[in-house]
């Protein structure tokens, strides 16, 4: 099988056309909006619970889906409902006018887009089975990562200069009542529909699990088979502390670089352009890595970068070497999250990925409000961004050992 048809080429535009709805819904441009024009009071708050909830959900249902969709053998069937779901409900907020009366609305749509955009990923990463033969598992997964991160960054930059900074707007879109923001959720969600529709023709659809048993019985044993096996055990233990230390990492570094180094609004939005380039890369070097050594040592190779990076971070006070190791400490983010994928299709059965893909996402969902808790609590104890940036950093220590030295075997398939 080439590296490169279409098969491999649909899976990457998929991580492609997902990506803007995350930067420019969740993190840049509709948050802020929201924040400050929709729920005036209490904003932040608001929109915490907004992302709080999702990622309960998001925790609690990806097992259960993946489970489901394993026993049917009905995940592209399954992601295509979840993507025009995620379609629908982003391109809705185009409706969510500035003023408190739009709150529930934008709520309401805000949590179901977001949620539609966490459970896709149990099913789209199973698919790396099928878009791809295993010599090349991570050359693809680490492209489509790499896709991911260069979308994202090029939405932001293309709503930037065809909504946001513009004074007159192309297709008749005034200014007024927010219409540059809110045509930036119809631009991603066309942009979603148009990248991922490839998937759905060229990608086939992976082995139906044979069991008998129901979708619980079924997760059950799923479960069981992960305790059973040590190195597997340890493995989604060590996802649980690296993913929480991800997720605080993404919370708070822009904060970091405000509080400690001064920056302002542009330089936030290059210091965002930097680290998404700078894991892009990361994840195509780690892409090839996989390849040739196991992406489970990629994983340990990458811890091991962002504790050296991270520990160098906290120690400079120059603004110049600041940008130069947040580079390096971007460059080992982005082999993290592919190698993790990787490592998962290799050793799971192809009739159980979407199961053991749910429950990846589970460990790395179920306790990612700790993490920022604790760094929060860290930053007001002791009053200094570098305690809590120092937690971050343990936590990717503690992972590193609990992984161990062993690397877990393939599953047999049951």
């Amino acid at each position: 099988m080439s590296k490169f048809n279409k098969k491999s080429v649909s899976f990457m535009l998929f991580d492609w056309g997902t990506s803007p709805i995350p930067t420019i819904h969740t993190t840049f441009i509709f948050s802020v909006y929201f924040v400050n024009s929709i729920a005036v009071d209490n904003g932040t708050f608001f929109w915490a619970c907004i992302l709080g909830f999702s990622g309960f959900l998001t925790a609690i249902l990806s097992p259960i889906l993946g489970s489901f969709s394993d026993k049917k053998g009905n995940r592209k069937f399954i992601l295509f409902i979840l993507t025009i779901f995620g379609f629908i409900s982003t391109s809705l907020l185009w409706f969510a006018l500035p003023g408190s009366e739009y709150l529930v609305f934008a709520t309401v749509f805000s949590c179901l887009s977001i949620l539609c955009m966490e459970l896709i990923f149990v099913l789209y990463n199973s698919l790396l089975c099928k878009a791809s033969d295993e010599k090349s598992y991570g050359q693809i997964s680490g492209l489509s990562w790499c896709a991911g991160y260069l979308g994202g960054i090029a939405s932001l930059i293309f709503c930037l200069l065809i909504f946001i900074f513009p004074e007159n707007l192309p297709f008749g879109i005034s200014k007024e009542h927010a219409g540059d923001v809110r045509a930036c959720m119809l631009f991603i969600s066309i942009w979603l529909l148009l990248f991922c529709l490839p998937l759905f023709f060229y990608v086939k659809e992976p082995k139906k699990n044979p069991t008998q048993h129901n979708t619980f019985n079924y997760l059950n044993r799923g479960l069981k088979m992960i305790f059973k096996s040590k190195t597997l055990l340890r493995y989604f233990i060590a996802r649980i502390f690296y993913f929480d230390a991800l997720v605080t990492l993404f919370a708070f570094g822009g904060i970091y670089a405000t509080k400690v180094f001064n920056f302002d609004k542009i330089e936030i939005l290059y210091f965002a352009v930097l680290i998404n380039i700078s894991a892009a890369l990361g994840a195509l070097f780690g892409g090839y890595l996989d390849d040739k050594i196991s992406p489970f040592k990629t994983i340990k190779l990458s811890l091991l970068g962002l504790v050296f990076s991270g520990l160098i971070l906290i120690s400079i006070e120059n603004k110049i070497f600041f940008w130069m190791v947040s580079f390096f400490l971007g460059f080992f983010v982005g082999p993290l999250q592919s190698s993790s994928r990787v490592l998962l299709v290799k050793i799971v059965p192809e009739n159980r990925g979407s199961q053991f893909f749910g429950i990846a996402i589970f460990s790395g969902k179920i306790t990612s409000f700790l993490g920022p808790l604790i760094y929060g609590s860290l930053v007001m104890s002791f009053g200094s961004q570098k305690y809590g940036m120092f937690f971050v950093i343990l936590l990717f220590l503690i992972s590193y050992f609990i992984l161990g030295k062993s690397e877990p075997r393939k599953l047999a398939e049951k």
